[in-house]
């Protein structure tokens, strides 16, 4: 197998003057599209505790666990409930906010979700 050195030589000068195609990426930010679809974000005073949202998730990465129930003055049930939302099952498909009535659930544009355990990994909301 014969290398010519001279064709290898040409390409690695080319290659010097070159600008990277990479960035740098903890010291140089892109920028972050609009439609990115980052981490679900809940909004509590809206949720009505349907779980249609923990029904239709695939990968099950959302846990509503009823909490209270107590009548108000005018005799209606306020229920109250708590909502987890498991970031490392999460894979950004916005299905929640698609099935939100209430639109109680957007998707952020956040994309930096490593932790150095799981339990960092867990939204709870009340």
């Amino acid at each position: 197998m014969s290398v010519r050195i001279g064709a290898m030589l040409s390409e690695a000068v080319k290659n010097f003057f070159t600008k990277p195609a990479t960035v740098q990426y903890p010291f140089e930010k892109l920028e972050i599209p609009k439609t990115l679809r980052g981490k679900p974000v809940m909004n509590p005073q809206l949720c009505a505790g349907c779980r249609m949202c923990e029904r239709d998730c695939p990968s099950e990465a959302i846990a509503i666990h009823q909490i209270s129930e107590a009548k108000d003055e005018q005799g209606k049930v306020k229920k109250s409930f708590l909502m987890i939302f498991y970031l490392d099952r999460c894979t950004h498909c916005a299905l929640c906010e698609t099935v939100c009535p209430r639109s109680a659930i957007a998707m952020d544009n956040s994309f930096e979700d490593a932790a150095l355990n799981r339990e960092a990994l867990k939204i709870v909301y009340k």
